[in-house]
C-alpha cells in the first residue's frame, strides 16, 4: 500500500535526460517506485495524463527568510511549483544578532530589503541556531535553507562603522560565522552593491570565506557592481573562491547598463578561465530585463551607511544636501554613477511604506517629476527622507538577447531573487517584481514552449538536479526512488507567468499540483492549506 499513485505523466526527472511517460508511486515522505502502468494499492490516486512530472523546484537565490514571518504559506513561490528555496542572501539573514548592535542591523536590514517586520528582527532569537528553531516551530509552506548574510554578520559585531575591522574584530566575525554555520546555517553570503557589505575589503571576503570552506559550506555572493564595474566584481569573486577554496556562487549572473550589452563572450571568458583553473564556481539567473534594488544606489553610500536617521538628517540639512547632489552631478558627468546604467525614465518606484505616497507605485521617476514639476534629484532626496530609506525600486537595464544567451549556458542555474508574497493581506502591497510570482513558469512558458530557448528537459534540470547539486541537496533535485516527494506537476501547454510589471500581484497558470514530502500543497491550482516545509541543513 502506497499513500500516493501518480499515473500516466510525462516524467521529466531533473537529470536532463529525455522525457518518458511512468507512474510514481509516493509513501511516507518518499519516491519508492518509478514504473509504467504500475499494479500497486493506494490511497490516492493523481491522473496526471498529458502532464509533466518533475521534482519540485529548487529556487537557488531567495529572500524569502522576511516574509516567511508574515505569511508562512509562501503561495506566490509554492504556486510556481518551488518547494524549496534557499534564503538570507545578498548579505541580508535574520541571524545571527548581537543586542550591542540590533537597531543597525534593522537598519541594514530595513534599507537594503523589504525585509517584513523589522520588529521581528530579535524578538524571538539571537543565534542562528535559535532562528532555525523559530522557523521550524512556524508552519511552512515551503522548505527554507538559511544563509548567513555577511551585512548581518558585520554589523552584529562591528555597527555600521566605516573602515577595516580590528583584528579582534575580524577574529569575532570568523568565530560567529562558524558558530551559525556549525548551528546549521547553510553558508555565507554577501551583497557587496550594499552597505555595510560594500564597506569590506577583498582579504576580508577571503578570510570569512576560507571558514566556509573548512565547513565545507558555500559563499554565494551578490558581487559588488552588476554595470560599470562588472568584469573587476567578477574577477573579486573568482579571487575569493581560488585564495580560500571555497565553492562559489555567483548571485544573478547579468550584464546591467547598455555599455555592457552584447558582452556575454567576454563574461564567458573570465568564468570558463577560472573553471579550467579548478575554481568551484557557478552561478544563477532570473528571466527579466529589470532589476530590483533600492532607491538608495541613486544616492552616494556615505549618506546611508550610518543608518536612517543619520540618512534624514544628511538629505534635509540644505549644504550637505546640495553637496550630495553636486556629487551625484559629478558622478553622472563622469559616466560612473547608477544614472548612467538606467537613467530615470528606467526606473520605476515599486514600493514605499507611507499611505500618501502609495499613488506613486508603479510610476517612473521622471514621470514623478513631471508630474509634480520637480527635479528627479530632488524627488529621489525627499522620498528617501519620508521612508527612511525604504524604497524598493525596479530598475530596467538589461537586454533580452544577453539574457537568452546567460540562461543557455551549461552552468547557468535558474532563480527568482525575490521573496515570497501573495495577492493579499499585507504582502500584496507595491508594484512588486514580477519575479516574485512567475520566474519559474516564465522560463516554462516563455523561453522553453514559445521561444524554445531551452529544452523543456534541460530548464527543469536548471531548477532542480543543478541547484539540488550546488547546495548539497542529496535526495531531492531528481525524481528517483528514495528520494524526498517533493514533486511538481504542470501543463505545458497552458503554464504561463501571469505577472507583469504594470500588474505584478498575479499566480501563475498551468502549475495544477506541488508536492512537499508527499503532501500534496497546490490541488488543481488551488492551495489545500496544508504545510509540509521545514528547515533543511
Amino acid at each position: 500500500m502506497v499513500d500516493l499513485l501518480i499515473q500516466n505523466g510525462t516524467i521529466v526527472d531533473g537529470s536532463g535526460g529525455p522525457a518518458y511517460i511512468s507512474d510514481v508511486a509516493v509513501k511516507n515522505g518518499k519516491i519508492v517506485t518509478i514504473g509504467p502502468s504500475l499494479k500497486i494499492d493506494n490511497q490516492k490516486v493523481l491522473d496526471a495524463s498529458g502532464k509533466i512530472v518533475c521534482p519540485g523546484f529548487i529556487d537557488i537565490h531567495s529572500h524569502t527568510d522576511g516574509t516567511i514571518l508574515i505569511n508562512s504559506k509562501a503561495e506566490s513561490k509554492i504556486r510556481q511549483g518551488i518547494t524549496t528555496e534557499i534564503v538570507g542572501n545578498c548579505g541580508m539573514s535574520a541571524a545571527p544578532l548581537t543586542a550591542e548592535y540590533l537597531s543597525e542591523i534593522r537598519d541594514h536590514l530595513t534599507i537594503n530589503s523589504d525585509y517584513g517586520k523589522p520588529s521581528d528582527i530579535g524578538k524571538f532569537w539571537v543565534t542562528f541556531g535559535e532562528y532555525i528553531e523559530h522557523l521550524n516551530e512556524l508552519p511552512m509552506g515551503v522548505n527554507l535553507m538559511p544563509m548567513v548574510g555577511f551585512g548581518t554578520l558585520r554589523s552584529a559585531v562591528m555597527g555600521l562603522k566605516s573602515g577595516p575591522p580590528t583584528e579582534n574584530e575580524m577574529r569575532a566575525m570568523e568565530d560567529l560565522l562558524a558558530k551559525s554555520l556549525k548551528e546549521g546555517a547553510a553558508g555565507l553570503t554577501t551583497g557587496l552593491e550594499y552597505v555595510p557589505d560594500s564597506l569590506a575589503q577583498t582579504d576580508e571576503l577571503v578570510r570569512l570565506a576560507k571558514v566556509v570552506e573548512r565547513h565545507n559550506k558555500i559563499y554565494a555572493s551578490h558581487i559588488r557592481g552588476e554595470s560599470h564595474i562588472l568584469f573587476a566584481s567578477i574577477e573579486e569573486a573568482i579571487r575569493t573562491a581560488e585564495e580560500s577554496g571555497c565553492q562559489m556562487q555567483i548571485s544573478h549572473l547579468k550584464l546591467g547598463g547598455k555599455f555592457n550589452w552584447g558582452k556575454t563572450e567576454q563574461l564567458f571568458a573570465l568564468l570558463e578561465e577560472a573553471l579550467a583553473r579548478g575554481v568551484d564556481l557557478s552561478w544563477d539567473q532570473y528571466p527579466y530585463v529589470a532589476w530590483g534594488t533600492g532607491l538608495v544606489d541613486y544616492i552616494p553610500r556615505w549618506v546611508h551607511q550610518e543608518g536612517h536617521q543619520k540618512l534624514i538628517e544628511y538629505l534635509s540639512e540644505p549644504s550637505t544636501r546640495k553637496r550630495i547632489r553636486q556629487e551625484i552631478e559629478a558622478s553622472i558627468k563622469l559616466g560612473n554613477h547608477a544614472y548612467n546604467t538606467a537613467p530615470w525614465e528606467n526606473v520605476q518606484i515599486a514600493k514605499v511604506r507611507s499611505p500618501e505616497y502609495q499613488l506613486i507605485e508603479g510610476k517612473r521617476v521622471s514621470e514623478i517629476a513631471q508630474e509634480l514639476d520637480v527635479d528627479p534629484i530632488d524627488i529621489v532626496f525627499d522620498l528617501l527622507i519620508a521612508e527612511k530609506g525604504a524604497v524598493s525600486t525596479l530598475v530596467f537595464c538589461m537586454d533580452e538577447e544577453d539574457i537568452k544567451t546567460i540562461m543557455r549556458h551549461p552552468k547557468t542555474v535558474i532563480a527568482s531573487d525575490g521573496r515570497a508574497v501573495a495577492t493579499y493581506g499585507e504582502l500584496n502591497k507595491g508594484s512588486t517584481h514580477p519575479r516574485y510570482y512567475g520566474a519559474f513558469p516564465r522560463i516554462l512558458g516563455k523561453y522553453v514552449r514559445d521561444e524554445k530557448v531551452l529544452s523543456l528537459e534541460n530548464a527543469i534540470q536548471k531548477m532542480t538536479s543543478m541547484p539540488a547539486e550546488i547546495m548539497g541537496l542529496n535526495n531531492r533535485g531528481t525524481l528517483a526512488p528514495n528520494n524526498i516527494a517533493d514533486i511538481t506537476i504542470f501543463d505545458p501547454n497552458t503554464v504561463s507567468d501571469m505577472a507583469t510589471f504594470e500588474n505584478p500581484h498575479q499566480y501563475p497558470k498551468g502549475i495544477e499540483t506541488v508536492i512537499i514530502s508527499g503532501d500534496i500543497i497546490i490541488n488543481q491550482g488551488e492551495h489545500s492549506n496544508k504545510m509540509a516545509g521545514t528547515v533543511l541543513q
